[in-house]
């Protein structure tokens, strides 16, 4: 520490031009007065002091602030921790962003800042650890069966849909999370004769977000898919796809307190429509992968423009993206410039949607033709075998380039799409790199894949956490090695997720309300 702080003292007066070369001074005729006695650190200027505590690395200001009382409370300068988070709030050549705020930064006081970068670091070292468990576990009632969940980026918010269409939210930063409406009920599923069936075991539900990043607090656009395999549906508003606009609630002091809700389109799907496989959404653009029963290729693809889709009807203009290969995609996600990156058992692909015509309505059911080719392709990636929408990560923005992490049979491969893209004939869009070499998990029911981080479920035999560098980065940690963790539910509907800046992670219960709230950072409110 002591080398560290020095360095920082002279780089600290380098800077400020308080230093100066000593001059040779001609002989003196008479002795010189005696040398003053040395100055301490502590009796610099508490502006000097600052400015040497913004020099060093976030360890050694938590050293220095053991020293003494005035080393600590300029520890705990705002400055001081704004320059630590800095690097942190947005991407890299080699990484996306990792700090992602709910409110414009000059609102967080020096406190908050030091907690929101501490408990990144301190996820990060919970998730190497090898004691067997999270730092907290706590559990969160529904008062409803949930049919999907969504931890939404920063690892505060879950978001909770049931089959009626109410979305409920829990606040995982507090203590004792309670559950919270954001959207009532829409819709009525009983049924008049009980002995035919559950219909709220055969509803499905998919969400998904776009977040808006020209907001100054947080805010996104929400879709959610609601689809029936029950015909005639009980409630023909069901079946369909809605748009909301998700907002950051604050209080006086402009702190988050909630969050708020507010509708902005609808429309319906059809009847034959069973159940969504994916989607995503991007501006006024949603992607789609739907099946709709009877026909030769029962998974279709849309791009919708959801404004222009608004309304009652099933006439609204859409996009067929159907290739002469993959056209079963596990996940897609609308990319900028109108790009969608798919991947499907016949490997990872990148299509151009916006020269495919439009049409208003269903392909017949023979219809079997490409409507559209992949301006890049990579077979071969081994990802036929057990490959679901949980084994494909979210996009991740790095400065200059896009990112995807992906599990195949056994090795967890890397998607580096070049952005701006490389759209010439001598270069390709993209290329794949190895991540992990072998993944030695025999069987893996649910999963959730991070930028560099992942989490896999493995019924009775335990929960496995993963740590993976990609090629360019530089990482002297340890090898990727799974970690076993705690035991979990017998059975699944969905999930794990998991939120790698707060080191969350969410397991959901199948058979009861009740779901698991895991705390992999050391450090926590």
């Amino acid at each position: 520490m002591l080398a560290a702080v020095k360095s920082a003292v002279l780089a600290v007066f380098n800077r400020s031009g308080l230093w100066q070369p000593a001059r040779v001074q001609p002989e003196a005729r008479e002795p010189s007065p005696p040398p003053r006695p040395p100055v301490g650190l502590c009796e610099f200027p508490l502006e000097l002091l600052t400015m040497i505590l913004e020099e060093l690395d976030w360890r050694d200001v938590l050293r220095v602030r053991m020293v003494c009382k005035t080393l600590q409370g300029v520890s705990k300068t705002r400055s001081v921790w704004l320059n630590l988070c800095r690097p942190h709030l947005s991407p890299t050549a080699t990484a996306p962003q990792t700090l992602h705020l709910e409110r414009p930064i000059k609102l967080y006081t020096s406190y908050d800042l030091e907690f929101l970068f501490l408990r990144l670091k301190s996820a990060d070292a919970g998730w190497r650890t090898e004691d067997n468990s999270p730092a907290r576990k706590r559990e969160i009632v529904t008062t409803k069966p949930a049919k999907f969940m969504y931890l939404v980026e920063g690892g505060r918010w879950l978001l909770v849909a049931s089959a009626t269409g109410c979305i409920t939210y829990f606040d995982l930063d507090s203590s004792t999370p309670t559950e919270s409406v954001l959207i009532p009920d829409q819709f009525d599923l009983r049924l008049p004769d009980v002995d035919q069936g559950n219909p709220f075991a055969e509803a499905k539900v998919v969400m998904a977000t776009d977040r808006d990043s020209d907001s100054a607090f947080l805010a996104f656009n929400l879709v959610v898919s609601f689809s029936l395999t029950r015909t005639p549906p009980p409630d023909p508003k069901a079946q369909c796809v809605q748009i909301w606009r998700v907002e950051l609630a604050v209080d006086d002091q402009k702190r988050g307190i909630g969050l708020t809700a507010e509708f902005l389109a609808s429309f319906p799907l059809e009847s034959s429509v069973r159940g969504i496989f994916c989607q995503s959404l991007r501006g006024p653009h949603l992607a789609l992968s739907l099946l709709s029963v009877g026909r030769e290729n029962c998974q279709l693809t849309f791009i919708i423009d959801w404004k222009q889709a608004n309304g009652d009807q099933t006439n609204y203009p859409r996009r067929l993206l159907h290739p002469p290969y993959g056209k079963n995609p596990e996940a897609i996600h609308i990319l900028p410039g109108n790009k969608l990156f798919t991947v499907a058992p016949q490997g990872v692909m990148v299509f151009d949607y916006i020269d495919i015509p439009e049409t208003t309505s269903l392909p017949p059911v023979d219809f079997t033709d490409a409507t559209a080719m992949p301006l890049w392709r990579v077979r071969g990636l081994g990802i036929h075998l057990g490959l679901q929408s949980s084994s494909i990560s979210k996009p991740f923005f790095c400065s200059h380039s896009i990112r995807f992490s992906i599990r195949g049979r056994d090795t967890v491969h890397g998607v580096i799409i070049d952005y701006p893209y490389n759209e010439g004939p001598t270069e390709p869009l993209g290329r794949i790199v190895t991540l992990i070499e072998k993944l030695n998990i025999k069987m893996k029911l649910y999963e959730y894949y991070g930028y560099s981080k992942a989490t896999v479920l493995c019924g009775r035999i335990g929960t496995y956490l993963f740590n993976y560098p990609w090629p360019d980065e530089q990482n002297d940690g340890p090898l990727p090695t799974p970690l076993h963790r705690e035991g979990t539910p017998e059975s699944w509907n969905f999930g794990p997720f998991l939120d790698e800046q707060s080191g969350r992670i969410v397991v959901s219960a199948h058979k009861k309300e009740s779901h698991d709230i895991w705390d992999l950072a050391l450090l926590y409110k």
